[in-house]
């Protein structure tokens, strides 16, 4: 009965590890996300996108606090297209507001989707040249662009029309 129970003990903590081992994929290495500049955040940022793993994909993670902290130091340096791009990756989107709307998902004849599911024009803040990043398959984070520079980002979620 005893080996039992030890082996009932042993398998709940081998589960909590694994459990605890995901999320930490997920988990900054930073001491403090606040604190760190924005070379630390955008490397930081890029290893987690990596992963691909669902933790990162919750409200409140690591992950979302670095989206929001990078966002807001490029916001803060007025980053050109290619900051941003060298910092956050490659984007959902790229291009001009009269691009954008070409980009929107359409069913085709043959009964398919074409284009990419984005937010509503009207919705975009005011730019010439937008930088979309999805995340959750259901949330956006928008740059702005004007005159080359970020004017402004914003975050957009699925449902707000």
């Amino acid at each position: 009965m005893k080996l039992y129970i030890l082996a009932i003990v042993a398998l709940f903590a081998v589960a909590q590890v694994q459990d605890l081992q995901a999320q930490g994929a997920c988990s900054s290495t930073l001491e403090s996300i606040e604190n760190a500049n924005m070379e630390e955040v955008s490397a930081e940022y890029k290893r987690l996108l990596s992963y691909q793993n669902p933790y990162c994909d919750t409200t409140g993670s690591d992950f979302e606090k670095l989206m929001k902290k990078l966002s807001a130091q490029l916001l803060e340096a007025k980053a050109t297209t290619e900051i941003v791009l060298q910092n956050m990756g490659e984007p959902y989107y790229r291009g001009s507001l009269a691009d954008y709307e070409n980009q929107k998902v359409t069913i085709g004849r043959d009964g398919k989707p074409s284009g990419k599911s984005l937010p509503p024009a009207y919705k975009l803040p005011a730019g010439e040249y937008f930088v979309v990043y999805l995340w959750r398959k259901k949330d956006y984070l928008i740059f702005a662009v004007k005159g080359g520079k970020v004017v402004t980002t914003k975050w957009w979620k699925k449902g707000d029309y």
